[in-house]
Parts: structure tokens; sequence; C-alpha cells
């Protein structure tokens, strides 16, 4: 696999991570600290570099078994954090720290619910004797990337539309993790 097929894979698979990240962010009314950012930069990353690694171990065979529950496991958690964001935002609360979204334990576990696909992708990969280093380091920069740029968008977006973006930020979670079970489920 050459450095452009593994970038279009690294994209690819960033996407429903830039998506989550932009609705973490809108939960944020104040300036995001820098090295706030970059430690959900490093999370989403290293989650993403982690399951592409188990996957590329794992092979096939271990395939089907996920395959049939991680379109599952990934609604289930978007639909319970975006269900609670979408309650927060409904609160007359108009302290932001309240947020779901702003615990590191919450982002980490939706980092984990986005890199489910990076598992089946490197299992894939593995059998199509591509090349591991090149692809997973692709991967990993390219979610560090927009895990970044989609949290710094969701707070701009979150301070200059407030409650109504959280709201929208947590239908976006929820709309993701239909779109992942839908999918999962072939439909």
């Amino acid at each position: 696999m050459n450095i452009l097929s593994a970038l279009l894979v690294a994209l690819g698979l960033s996407m429903d991570n830039f998506a989550v990240t932009i609705a973490s962010g809108c939960c944020y009314r104040s300036r995001i600290p820098a090295a706030y950012a970059f430690k959900v930069g490093v999370m989403f990353a290293s989650a993403h570099f982690m399951m592409f690694s188990a996957g590329w171990l794992c092979g096939a065979g271990a395939e089907r078994y996920i395959g049939a529950v991680d379109h599952w496991i990934a609604f289930l958690i978007l639909l319970f954090i975006g269900g609670k964001m979408i309650k927060e935002s409904r609160s007359n609360k108009e302290d932001a720290s309240v947020c779901t979204l702003h615990s590191l334990k919450i982002l980490a576990t939706l980092s984990v619910a986005t890199s489910l696909d990076a598992l089946l992708v490197g299992m894939g990969l593995a059998f199509a004797s591509s090349s591991f280093w090149p692809v997973v380091w692709t991967l990993s920069f390219c979610v560090f990337i927009t895990s970044i740029a989609g949290f710094y968008l969701g707070a701009w977006l979150g301070h200059k539309f407030g409650k109504l973006m959280e709201c929208l930020g947590g239908l976006a979670l929820v709309s993701i993790g239909v779109k992942l079970l839908l999918e999962g489920l072939g439909i």
C-alpha cells in the first residue's frame, strides 16, 4: 500500500472521529486550554493506533466475532452520551462545567467507540499484505489532527450558538451511532 492509499484509509477512518470531536467541543463556552485539546488528540489517536494494531495482530479469525457486535457497542455508547448531552442542553443551568463531555473518562469512551472501525480495517489490511507502519502512523496522525480541529471547531460553534449547539452536538452523536448501527446491519 502506498502513502496515498494509506492517507485515504486514514482520512476515511477519521471522519466519525472528526464529527464526534466537533460534538464534544460544542459543550465549551470558554477558551479551551491547548494542553487539554492536545490530550484529546492524543487520546483519540492512541485509541485508533491500539485498535488498528490489535486488528492487525488478531487477523480475520476474530473479525466475524467482533464485526458482529462492534456496531451495537458503538451505537449504545453514542446513544447514551448523545442522550445525556441533549438532556443537559435542555437544563436551565448555564454552567458549562456540568457538560458530560468535559470528562476525560467520557472522551476516552468516545475515542474507543470511534476506533472500532480501525480494528476491523487492521484485520482486513493484515490479510491484504499491506505495510503496517505507514498505515498506522498515517492513521494516528490524521486522527490526532482531526480530533484537535474538530474539538476547536465544536468549541467555537458552542461559544457562538450556546445550548443550541450542545443539543445539536448530542443529536449528531446519536445520528453517528444510528449510522454505524445501520452500516453494521447492512442497511
